[in-house]
């Protein structure tokens, strides 16, 4: 398993660029859960794609992150490039 953080939390661009990543690659993205702890709040995604299973997580002071199996979070990541 990977993690890797794509930007800050907040940065709607980087968020929108993934999903238009996800959808270019084939794949879905459904939000799972939300959770608030103290000033920490965490929304996680899962992202489903014909090559297999990620989950994005959006999470106060960490960023956007993928976490999934490594080469799968690469790929993706690229895709999310500017």
């Amino acid at each position: 398993m990977s993690r890797l953080v794509l930007g800050d939390e907040y940065d709607d661009a980087v968020f929108q660029r993934l999903c238009k990543a996800v959808a270019r690659l084939g794949g879905t993205i459904k939000r799972r859960e939300w959770a608030l702890g103290g000033s920490q709040e965490v929304t996680t995604f899962d992202i489903e794609l014909p090559e297999g299973k990620l989950e994005a997580i959006a999470e106060t002071y960490i960023g956007l992150s993928l976490c999934g199996p490594g080469t799968l979070v690469a790929r993706v990541a690229l895709e999310t490039q500017p």
